[in-house]
């Protein structure tokens, strides 16, 4: 599948890299989507920790990809912290 998308690109003249920007569009609409049904069902809090989460893997991920630095668990972690504590402390209000 990917190949053809690629051939009718292609064909269309669309630079590979538009094609990058276009599935990172799509990619991060889903997770929006996701992230709202988390707030529509649980609230604030989980929402803010599944984003902080979210962005968290997939700054490592892009990291791999481009092999800038170690992609490294205690990175995401504390990248993700955030939306943890900001969880914590909305339960706590």
């Amino acid at each position: 599948m990917i190949q053809e998308i690629s051939r009718i690109a292609a064909r269309l003249r669309i630079p590979q890299d538009k094609l990058l920007h276009i599935g990172l569009g799509l990619l991060w609409l889903a997770v929006t989507a996701v992230n709202l049904m988390v707030y529509s069902l649980f609230g604030l809090g989980p929402a803010l920790a599944y984003g902080t989460t979210v962005f968290a893997i997939l700054y490592e991920v892009n990291q791999w990809i481009r092999q800038e630095g170690q992609p490294d668990p205690w990175d995401a972690l504390a990248t993700a912290a955030p939306g943890f504590v900001a969880w914590g402390i909305l339960e706590l209000l």
